[in-house]
Parts: structure tokens; C-alpha cells; sequence
């Protein structure tokens, strides 16, 4: 019985030996964060903050971007051949509805004023345009022109098959914009005038793009 009284005896001086060794690091561990409150408290107000901003900022860019391209009445669209190259033929049509928007032609030529503005899906990515129809100095009603998110299939060149048939050849690659969209992007009512407008606009629009196919520009005459 001695022998275990002494043996539990050491084992427990051990233990306050080594309690006693490790005291000061675990003290100094234990001491560190009674510093730090305020200063979490700091961050984490900041970072909060910070959060909240970027959200605000992306829920704002969002509705932007849902509000563009997401949203609003479709009223028409039509497939894009996968060898148009879609810069060029939006950056040739931003410029031909800029013109036919000067007053009084646009006027003559729609028969509401209408404002035109680029739509840039990024940065210097221009997608579409957005046509702002005026009536007695206010918006009357807006669209939206641009290209879809849907992928078509480009192929490197047209070849001709054994039958004499064209054929699709060489490097594949996918192309975004498979379609040209034409929406309505609000639920203001439309009269006779109004509707009138937008009917001169899309049918002035597909008359464009014609002119692109053919001439691979929209301000060719057709009577030249």
C-alpha cells in the first residue's frame, strides 16, 4: 500500500510540475484573447459593412442586368447565322438607329421621338441597344434589342460535299448570341400610336439586317 501511496504521490507532483511548466505559456494563450474583443468587434463591424456594400452594389448590377436582359415582354426574335460576326453587325446597327433617331427624321421615320443608347454586356462588350420611346417629354416605353445567352455552333468555312451540297468543315468552335431579341421592358400600356412605333422600329430593324446579309452593311441603298 506504501508503495502505491508514493507512487500516486509522485504522479501527482509530476502533474503539478508539469501544470506549473506549462502555466505561463497557458496563461499567456488564455491572456491574448481578453485583448481582442474591441478589436474583433472592429473587424467584424467592417467586414459586415464591407459585405453589405458589395451586396447592395451586386444587387443593384443584378437588377440592372435582369431588368436588360432577363425581364420585359419578348416581342420578337430571330436566329443570327453563326458566321455573322456579332460586334460587327450590333456596332454597325447602334450606328444606323443613332442616325435614323436625329431629329425630325426619327421622328418622320417612327413617328414617336425615340432616344437610342449602347447596351454593353461587360465592360466593352457591346450586346445590344436600348430604344427609349418619347411622348410629350417623357418615356413613353422602352425596348430592349439585344442577343440571347444561347450558344450556336461555328464552323471554319463551308465546303462543298460529294453530292454538290454545301458542308459545314474545319475547326468548331461555340459562338453566344444565337438569337437577336426585341423586348418590351416595362408594363406601361400601349395605344395605337405607341404600338404603331414599335411596329416601325422592328420592321426598320429586320430591314437592316437584311441590308447586312446581303451588302455585309446597313446603310447600303438598296435602290443603288
Amino acid at each position: 500500500m506504501t508503495t502505491v501511496n508514493l507512487h500516486s504521490a509522485l504522479q501527482q507532483q509530476q502533474c503539478r510540475c508539469s501544470l506549473r511548466s506549462t502555466l505561463p505559456a497557458a496563461s499567456n494563450l488564455l491572456m491574448r484573447p481578453l485583448r481582442l474583443p474591441q478589436a474583433l468587434q472592429m473587424i467584424s463591424r467592417g467586414s459586415y459593412a464591407l459585405r453589405m456594400r458589395r451586396s447592395v452594389q451586386l444587387m443593384c448590377i443584378s437588377a440592372a442586368a435582369e431588368q436588360k436582359t432577363g425581364k420585359g415582354k419578348l416581342v420578337t426574335k430571330t436566329e443570327i447565322p453563326a458566321f455573322i460576326p456579332r460586334q460587327d453587325l450590333m456596332d454597325q446597327l447602334i450606328r444606323w438607329a443613332m442616325s435614323e433617331a436625329d431629329a425630325p427624321r426619327g421622328l418622320g421615320m417612327w413617328g414617336l421621338p425615340v432616344k437610342v443608347d449602347p447596351y454593353y454586356k461587360e465592360e466593352d462588350v457591346l450586346w445590344g441597344i436600348t430604344f427609349t420611346i418619347m411622348r410629350d417629354g417623357e418615356v413613353a416605353t422602352q425596348l430592349g434589342v439585344w442577343y440571347d445567352d444561347e450558344e450556336v455552333m461555328k464552323h471554319e468555312w463551308v465546303g462543298r460535299g460529294s453530292d454538290g451540297f454545301p458542308t459545314l468543315e474545319g475547326k468548331q468552335r461555340e459562338v453566344v448570341g444565337k438569337h437577336l431579341e426585341i423586348r418590351k421592358l416595362d408594363e406601361k400600356p400601349v395605344d395605337d400610336l405607341l404600338r404603331e412605333t414599335i411596329r416601325n422600329i422592328c420592321q426598320q430593324l429586320v430591314s437592316a439586317i437584311n441590308k447586312y446579309y446581303a451588302f455585309g452593311s446597313v446603310f447600303v441603298d438598296e435602290a443603288t
